[in-house]
C-alpha cells in the first residue's frame, strides 16, 4: 500500500469526526490537513498513553519535536524513535499510527514548501507543550489543572495551535482575503481550537479520570464548595453539575468566537467554511445535550450527539454555509434551544502574554533521549 493510501485509509479509524470535513477539503489543502492531523494523533497517543511513565512521555514528546523540525535529525533517529514508541500503550489504530509515522513523514515530503512551513512549528511545539505538561502529571493518582487560566493554557497546546495551523493554511489558499477578515480569522483561531477541546473535556470527564488525568480545574470544584474527592465522589450531583456548567459557559464563548472564525472564510470558499461549519455544528450540539444533563457524571459512557443529528447537519449545513445570515440563525437557535446564557468573551491578549512566560525549553537536556 502506498504512503498516502495508508495515510487517508488510517484516518477514519482515528477520527470519525474529522474524517468528515477533512474529506469535503481538495488536493493540495486536503493532503496537508490530513497529513497534520496525522502528526497531532501522533503525539497525542504518546500524550494519552495511560501506563507510560510520564518521565518517558516527555521525552518522547521532546524527541518528536526534534524530529519534525530538523530533517537531518529524522533521517538519524526517526527509526529510534518509533522503536521507542512500542512502550506506549492505546488504541490498536492508534498504535499501528504510531509504527508507521514514517509513512506520515513521508506524505508530509510531497507536500507544498509553503504549507510545510505552516505545519512544523505547530507540531512541534504542541509536542513541547505536551511535554511541558506531563511535568505536573503524577503517575497512578489523578492530576487536576489548577484554574482557568491553566484550563486554557493546556487548551492551547493542544488544540488552539491547530487553530493556528489551519488559520496559516487557509491563508496559504486564499491569499486575498480582506485585512479585516485576516484579523477577525488571526483573532479567532485558538478560540475555535480552544472551543472543540473544551467540548471534548467536557464529554469525556470520566473517561480521562479514569486514566488519571482530570482537566475541570480544581478552581471550579472549590468554588461550589466541594472537595476534588467529594467532585470524583459525585457527592452532590447538584454542585457537580454546576462545576459542568461553567465549564460549558466557557465552551459556548470559544464556539461563539469560533463562528466569527468561520464567517470571515468568504462566501466562495465553499469547502473550507463547510470544514470548519461541521465540528463546529457539532460541538454546539453536543453543548446542548452535556448540559443540566446528569447522565454526564453518571456514566463511563461520553455523552455523544446521536447519528441522525450527526446527519441533520452534515445535511442542512450544505444550504446554509453560503448565507452569514442562516449561520447566524442556526446558531443561534442551537443556543435558544438549550436555554444556553451568553458567555464571557475570551481574552487572547492575556493568553498570549502567559504563553509569553512558558519556557517550552527548559525540559532541555535532561529529557533528550538518551541511549
Amino acid at each position: 500500500m502506498q504512503d498516502w493510501e495508508y495515510c487517508r485509509q488510517m484516518l477514519p479509524k482515528v477520527s470519525r469526526t474529522f474524517a468528515l470535513n477533512i474529506t469535503v477539503l481538495k488536493d493540495d489543502l486536503h493532503r496537508s490537513i490530513l497529513t497534520a492531523y496525522l502528526f497531532c494523533r501522533i503525539v497525542d497517543t504518546v500524550e494519552d498513553a495511560a501506563e507510560l511513565d510520564p518521565k518517558i512521555k516527555i521525552r518522547l514528546l521532546q524527541e518528536f519535536s526534534h524530529i519534525i523540525e530538523d530533517p537531518d535529525h529524522r533521517a538519524r533517529n526517526l527509526d529510534r524513535w518509533v522503536e521507542d514508541c512500542r512502550a506506549v500503550d492505546g488504541s490498536e489504530n492508534d498504535l499501528d499510527l504510531l509504527i508507521n509515522t514514517p509513512r506520515v513523514f513521508n506524505v508530509f515530503d510531497s507536500l507544498p514548501v509553503n504549507h510545510q512551513e505552516q505545519i512544523v512549528p505547530s507540531v512541534s511545539r504542541m509536542a513541547r507543550g505536551m511535554a511541558y505538561f506531563q511535568q505536573k502529571f503524577s503517575f497512578n493518582e489523578i492530576t487536576l489543572l489548577e484554574d482557568e487560566h491553566e484550563l486554557e493554557e493546556y487548551c492551547y497546546f493542544v488544540a488552539g495551535l491547530v487553530g493556528e495551523m489551519l488559520c496559516n493554511l487557509f491563508f496559504q489558499e486564499i491569499p486575498n482575503l480582506s485585512p479585516k477578515s485576516r484579523e477577525t480569522m488571526q483573532r479567532t483561531a485558538v478560540s475555535f481550537g480552544l472551543g472543540l477541546q473544551m467540548t471534548n473535556i467536557s464529554k469525556d470527564i470520566i473517561v480521562d479520570r479514569g486514566r488519571g488525568w482530570s482537566y475541570i480545574p480544581r478552581s471550579y470544584i472549590i468554588g461550589q464548595g466541594l472537595t476534588v474527592e467529594e467532585f470524583n465522589a459525585g457527592t452532590s450531583i447538584n454542585q457537580n453539575l454546576e462545576v459542568m456548567e461553567r465549564l460549558l459557559h466557557k465552551t459556548l464563548g470559544h464556539l461563539e468566537d469560533a463562528l466569527r472564525f468561520t464567517l470571515a472564510i468568504p462566501r466562495y470558499q465553499t469547502r473550507i467554511r463547510l470544514f470548519c461549519i461541521w465540528p463546529l455544528w457539532m460541538a454546539m450540539e453536543t453543548v446542548a445535550v452535556l448540559h443540566n444533563n446528569q447522565s454526564l457524571l453518571n456514566s463511563d459512557d461520553p455523552v455523544k450527539i446521536s447519528r441522525s443529528t450527526v446527519r441533520r447537519i452534515l445535511r442542512r449545513t450544505r444550504l446554509l454555509c453560503y448565507s452569514d445570515l442562516l449561520l447566524k440563525w442556526a446558531f443561534g437557535d442551537i443556543k435558544k434551544r438549550a436555554q444556553l446564557k451568553n458567555p464571557p468573551r475570551f481574552d487572547l491578549d492575556a493568553l498570549n502574554d502567559r504563553l509569553n512566560r512558558i519556557s517550552l525549553d527548559s525540559l532541555g537536556n535532561e529529557t533528550a533521549l538518551s541511549h
